[in-house]
């Protein structure tokens, strides 16, 4: 089959500069001129489309299920993070424009309208939202942030090409997740008791098909090493050119089957919609001409393929804080969710390392907590449930984080500091069944919560593993 090619360029004579289409000049010669190398920017566009198409989805959701009210104005007060009390949710109609504009900002990513001031601005108003009530933390909320982070920092499309590190530190982004993931699985509960997937999928057995099958041991199990697998090793796939497609349709498949059994939000699409960020550059354009070439459209001449074109000279160098900026993100990736190794106990018992670690669908607790108020200039003893100062909702996830309990009783503290003019002291009888086990005694009984700081490590009011 004849195939039209790029004719090669002859060296230049003499020593003459080379010319902006010769191989000397195409080919780059360090790590800035690597990273700018220019490659299609269909892969770029598609996930920026994606992404700003899950932002609008995300916050149209938050307005039609009152959202907005239920979360961020009904509560009297919010399980804040340590250090970040003054984060308040703003009066009513100016919280409803905060939303409005978050979707604002994902239109504007999406159809790349000043894509990198868009992007830095929604990455602080969207965690600004995630910062208001800890109860709300969820794992593709921060993913969310940091991929809006990445959008701001790197090189945007110009031309049909977009620099070759916009689409690694996409990439890059995505990957951490995938592997972090896989290596919080990497624990006797997961591998060797296959817990709390046993527990959730033996609740499920009503489901058509498959029902039946659901609490049998060996599924439970089964499943649990596939998860890890999966997550170790997708992203190798990915990036493997013979594998990459069937990676990515294994990956739908994953996802879907996790949506459908699990109720987890928009996370598997979130990662369906992203990952193919990891296909070739030209992704969208191949695909579209596969359609087209399908339904009868363009076709080649006399079996020849398209001529190649020569390839394209290097942008210019990725500016020095571009990956300055890069580096650090990815230290902070890499730091996050391997700091609990630096703390004292287990971080599926205490929390201590949990939030922004990936540690995805790995504890399942049922818990009894009552705190208890105690007045030291009278003496008296009162007993009070989280939902003495918090909603329903804010109480169910205050009760199962060792964190929350102690934010609990400094709400109550506060409480009660307010209506009887002095201090009290705070301490809780909580009781915790986790990933299967019978019920033990999770936080220190003796220690009183209102005088600990909000920064105190757990192995200051939580109790050794049982």
């Amino acid at each position: 089959m004849p195939t039209a090619t790029a004719e090669p360029h002859d060296p230049p004579a003499g020593g003459a500069t080379p010319g902006p289409g010769s191989p000397e000049a195409t080919t780059p010669t360090s790590w800035p001129e690597r990273l700018s190398r220019p490659v299609p920017s269909a892969s770029y566009v598609a996930f920026r489309w994606a992404f700003g198409a899950l932002v609008v989805i995300g916050q149209a959701r938050f307005l039609a299920r009152g959202w907005v009210e239920e979360f961020y104005l009904a509560p009297d007060v919010h399980l804040t993070y340590p250090g970040l009390g003054w984060v308040r949710p703003l009066p009513g109609p100016a919280m409803y424009a905060v939303v409005l504009g978050v979707a604002g900002l994902g239109v504007a990513i999406a159809v790349g309208w000043r894509t990198r001031v868009a992007a830095a601005v929604f990455a602080i108003v969207f965690t600004y939202t995630e910062l208001i009530d800890a109860a709300l933390y969820l794992n593709h909320y921060w993913f969310i942030s940091l991929a809006a982070v990445v959008l701001a920092v790197v090189p945007t499309a110009s031309d049909g090409t977009v620099a070759r590190v916009s689409v690694l530190a996409l990439r890059g982004q995505l990957a951490v997740v995938y592997v972090f993931a896989g290596v919080a699985k990497l624990n006797d509960d997961w591998l060797l008791r296959g817990e709390p997937l046993s527990t959730w999928l033996a609740a499920r057995t009503d489901r058509p098909l498959i029902g039946p099958l659901l609490d049998e041991p060996f599924v439970g199990l089964g499943l649990s090493w596939a998860g890890a697998l999966f997550d170790l090793t997708i992203v190798g796939w990915l990036l493997w050119q013979r594998s990459r497609l069937i990676a990515y349709v294994a990956l739908v498949v994953f996802h879907i089957a996790t949506a459908t059994l699990f109720q987890i939000g928009m996370f598997p699409w979130v990662m369906i919609l992203l990952t193919p960020i990891f296909l070739p550059p030209s992704w969208p354009h191949d695909l579209a001409r596969r359609v087209r070439l399908a339904l009868g459209g363009e076709q080649t001449q006399s079996g020849a393929t398209i001529a190649v074109r020569p390839e394209r000279a290097p942008r210019r160098p990725a500016r020095r804080a571009t990956i300055g900026v890069l580096v650090a993100l990815a230290a902070v990736n890499i730091a996050l969710p391997l700091r609990h190794y630096a703390a004292d106990g287990n971080v599926r018992w205490n929390d201590d390392g949990y939030l922004l670690s990936w540690r995805v669908m790995l504890t399942e607790r049922a818990s009894h907590v009552r705190f208890n108020v105690i007045d030291t200039v009278s003496g008296t003893t009162e007993r009070v449930d989280a939902e003495a100062v918090l909603t329903e909702w804010q109480a169910a996830s205050a009760v199962v984080r060792a964190d929350l309990i102690l934010a609990t009783g400094h709400l109550i503290a506060a409480d009660y500091r307010d209506r009887l003019g002095r201090d009290v002291e705070v301490r809780v009888d909580a009781f915790v069944a986790w990933n299967g086990r019978l019920a033990a005694r999770w936080i220190d009984p003796t220690v009183d919560l209102a005088a600990l700081s909000r920064f105190a490590p757990a192995s200051a009011y939580v109790l050794d593993r049982p």
